[in-house]
C-alpha cells in the first residue's frame, strides 16, 4: 500500500512538473548580455515569394491580419496577444512572456478559418534571441493530399536561420 502511494506520488510530481515546463531563454545572447530579449514579427502575408525556402509550405500571397502570442505548455496564453495588420510589424518582449512560463509562440489567422496557425517551438525562440530577433510571417500553402491542398502561415527568421513549419 505505501509502496503504490509513493510511486503514485512521484509520477505526479512529474506529471505537474512537465505540465509546467516553460522556454528557458536565460543562456540567451540577449540574456546573458543584459539586454531586452525582443522579437520582432513582421506581417508579410501579401508577398507572394522569397521567404518560404526551408519550411514546409509553397509561399503565395493573401493579405490578412495576424495574431502572434505566447502560450504555455497547457495551451493557455502567456501574457497579452500582438494583433499585427498586413505589412505591419510589432515586438514582443520575451523576458515578459519569460516570466509567465511560456512554452511556444503561435501565429494564426484569426479571420481566416481555412488558415492554419503555425507554433514556434522554444529551441526556435532561442535561436532567434542568439540572432538578431526578426521573424517575417508568411501565407502558403502545402499538398497533404492527392490534389488537397492545406492553407498556412509560416515564419522565416532572419537570426538563427529559423523556418517553420517544417
Amino acid at each position: 500500500m505505501f509502496r503504490t502511494f509513493v510511486i503514485s506520488a512521484l509520477l505526479l510530481a512529474g506529471l505537474a512538473q512537465a505540465a509546467f515546463a516553460s522556454c528557458d531563454i536565460s543562456e540567451t545572447k540577449c540574456a546573458v548580455n543584459g539586454g531586452k530579449c525582443n522579437i520582432q514579427f513582421k506581417n508579410k502575408t501579401g508577398e507572394g515569394k522569397g521567404l518560404s525556402r526551408g519550411s514546409g509550405l509553397k509561399q503565395m500571397s493573401l493579405t490578412q491580419t495576424i495574431k502572434v502570442k505566447a502560450l504555455k505548455e497547457n495551451g493557455h496564453k502567456a501574457g497579452n496577444t500582438l494583433t499585427i495588420a498586413a505589412e505591419a510589424s510589432k515586438t514582443m518582449n520575451v523576458d515578459k512572456k519569460a516570466n509567465k512560463n511560456f512554452a511556444k509562440i503561435r501565429m494564426a489567422s484569426p479571420n481566416m478559418e481555412t488558415v492554419k496557425s503555425v507554433t514556434m517551438s522554444c529551441d526556435d525562440v532561442k535561436a532567434v534571441l542568439n540572432g538578431n530577433g526578426t521573424c517575417k510571417v508568411f501565407y502558403g500553402y502545402s499538398l497533404y493530399r492527392e490534389n488537397a491542398f492545406e492553407y498556412a502561415l509560416g515564419y522565416n527568421c532572419d537570426g538563427g536561420n529559423v523556418v517553420g513549419p517544417k
